[in-house]
């Protein structure tokens, strides 16, 4: 049974992680999320990419009751899949309700918008579980290094109207009207020109690298690699 529906409405086209109760990912649902977003990359008549949810939660991080299986041969690296799409030449928005936990923050990371509910709220716990730092180079530019220490340290929920007044989320709406809100405003920049749209996605992705956001992401395989990691590839 799939876990990850992808689908055009029009030009945009919707990524939806659909795995009870609460969209906690294993190696299949990595898998199908791929796909997905390879499939939204293919499809010329997408012009605009949603990244949404279906239940109370996101995603509530990794199914820690899921065995952890041997890596397939030519399967992806994480910090692969986070490359190919933040770099998707096409807008993509995040639409973000309840819980964004651990690892399902990177399911978020690469997007482009992020648009939260007003319950929704980030949190990573790692530290909590013995494992430190996987995810740091990415909280940063995210959340800024101060917040980004914070919620590592602690394991603390911050909620996703702090991140909106800090700049971090782009915009928050009752609950009710996140789907529906998210998918006006994809329909009203997919009637923007596509070339434009890439021109000006490339510039601010390119200004962010030379401050050196693409060096430090790339941490996230030494960080995996290295001697204190409780993760295999």
């Amino acid at each position: 049974m799939s876990v990850v529906e992808f689908r055009r409405d029009g030009p945009v086209g919707v990524i939806t992680l659909d795995r009870p109760p609460v969209n906690a990912y294993d190696a299949a649902m990595h898998e199908e999320l791929t796909r997905a977003w390879r499939a939204a990359a293919a499809d010329a008549d997408v012009r605009v990419v949603v990244l949404c949810a279906e239940g109370p939660h996101f995603c509530a991080g990794a199914d820690l009751t899921a065995p952890v299986p041997e890596p397939a041969a030519g399967a992806s690296a994480p910090w692969d899949e986070l490359t190919f799409v933040r770099n998707l030449p096409k807008p993509t928005i995040a639409a973000v309700q309840g819980g964004c936990i651990g690892g399902g923050q990177r399911f978020v990371f690469p997007c482009d918008l992020v648009f939260c509910a007003d319950d929704a709220f980030f949190r990573d716990p790692l530290a909590s579980m013995g494992v430190g730092g996987i995810q740091a180079p990415v909280h940063t530019w995210l959340y800024g290094p101060r917040l980004a220490k914070e919620m590592l340290f602690s394991g603390m929920r911050v909620g996703a109207r702090r991140l909106y007044e800090m700049g971090a989320v782009n915009r928050l709406y009752p609950r009710d009207e996140l789907r529906e809100a998210t998918m006006a405003f994809a329909r009203e920049i997919a009637s923007v020109d596509a070339s434009a749209l890439r021109q000006a996605k490339r510039a601010v992705n390119t200004t962010m690298d030379l401050m050196g956001q693409h060096h430090v992401a790339s941490r996230f395989a030494d960080l995996l690699d290295g001697p204190e990691s409780r993760f295999g590839r």
